[in-house]
């Protein structure tokens, strides 16, 4: 059996499963993210099918001639079969996943209800390398595995002719991936498994994926083999894959009017790019927080997305983030409050990307919260914020704390 018996069946899956997923991938999309607002790990899940490239020998016929002795030898070398996939993101360059496969393919041609199987499945670890790519919507990988293996087969290298007249003759057959044969033999192993893949995203939540892998026995002188996978992945949760949008703030000069000697004279508005450094603060000042907690909102977390970019652009400045709380609690309270709100956004900031050595925080507390305990909570949140400061002189930035 040869490869083009199974390249039609696995073109025609992809196809389907293709056609179906266009159709609800709205619907997953607004699902992904609701999920991701709850959670910041991405799932994926996936369903594909397999090629295992695996050499069967298989005696099925013997014919005696006045000249000499014909024995029918077949090697099946493919076994197709369907492949499930679920994997859990730890970090951007770690995902752990559990593979399963399941082959099935025919004993012998000349019997049909003669079928075999095997089933290969286990955990694995995945190093994921789009971090180190500017698309997001490609992901090469590189796995290794544990796995289990069952198959209802044998699977020999060499051997003698069952009905061999002269009780002489024997066979051995070698192939790319067991080039000194193998002579053991058990139903079930634990095989373990190298590969690499990549996925590709045609949106934040649906993807196409290929993955290549060789499966070693553990064992001395057991089979080892290959298998390629393709599969349709759905994922949930985890960073959108779509570029935050940049946000440009400017200042613009109000036009002025001067009556001199009866002439008007007009100063044009103009647009004046703001610097880096009012961008950060901008952005910071519009960080918030929950009544009597350091938990961002979900508008903080963009704003610092965005705040975390600048910062990257300027690693050799150095900048101290103050927290502050409103009227509400006593002054002790506020002031960890406070210091903790700093933290959180020096944590968020740390986490993308932005170098430790640039980033120091401290809380004031409640000592200048512009607004009363007694004004609505509409009105207090705009005085639990954080506040961010470049700092000039180095003499003074070595005796702040890391955070107060």
């Amino acid at each position: 059996m040869t490869i083009k018996h199974y390249i039609l069946p696995l073109l025609l899956l992809f196809c389907i499963s293709s056609e179906v997923w266009s159709q609800v991938n709205t619907r997953l999309e607004e699902e992904s993210k609701v999920v991701s607002e709850k959670s910041s790990k991405a799932w994926e899940f996936g369903l594909g099918g397999s090629l295992i490239n695996w050499n069967r020998m298989q005696i099925s016929g013997f014919e005696s001639t006045p000249d000499a002795y014909h024995y029918t030898m077949k090697v099946n070398h493919l076994i197709g079969g369907v492949n499930l996939y679920v994997a859990r993101e730890l970090t951007p360059w770690f995902y752990v996943d559990l593979q399963g496969t399941v082959g099935l393919f025919k004993d012998n041609p000349d019997q049909s209800n003669r079928y075999k199987t095997m089933t290969l499945v286990g955990p694995g670890l995945q190093l994921r390398l789009s971090p180190l790519f500017k698309s997001q919507y490609v992901e090469p990988y590189l796995r290794v595995g544990a796995n289990l293996l069952h198959k209802n087969f044998n699977t020999v290298s060499t051997g003698t002719f069952v009905n061999d007249p002269t009780g002489e003759a024997a066979w051995k057959a070698t192939d790319t991936w067991n080039t000194e044969g193998y002579n053991t033999d058990k139903k079930t192993s634990f095989p373990v498994a190298l590969g690499a893949g990549v996925n590709a995203w045609l949106s934040n939540s649906l993807g196409l994926g290929i993955q290549g892998d060789y499966i070693m026995a553990t064992q001395k002188n057991m089979a080892n083999f290959t298998q390629i996978i393709l599969r349709v992945i759905w994922r949930i949760g985890g960073k959108s894959k779509k570029s935050a949008p940049i946000r440009e703030i400017v200042t613009i000069e109000k036009p002025v009017e001067r009556i001199v000697e009866r002439v008007v004279e007009r100063v044009v508005e103009k647009e004046v790019p703001a610097s880096r450094e009012y961008r950060l603060c901008d952005m910071l000042n519009n960080v918030n927080f929950e009544f009597d907690k350091s938990t961002l909102t979900a508008e903080s977390e963009i704003l610092l997305d965005e705040a975390a970019n600048i910062l990257l652009q300027m690693t050799s400045d150095r900048f101290l983030i103050t927290g502050y709380t409103d009227a509400c609690g006593s002054d002790t309270y506020n002031l960890g409050l406070s210091s903790r709100r700093a933290k959180a956004v020096v944590d968020a900031l740390l986490k993308r990307g932005v170098p430790a050595e640039m980033l120091k925080s401290r809380g004031v507390g409640k000592r200048i919260a512009a607004m009363p305990a007694s004004e609505k909570n509409s009105v207090r949140v705009g005085d639990r914020k954080v506040t961010i400061e470049r700092i000039l002189k180095l003499a003074y930035w070595d005796k702040l704390p890391l955070s107060e």
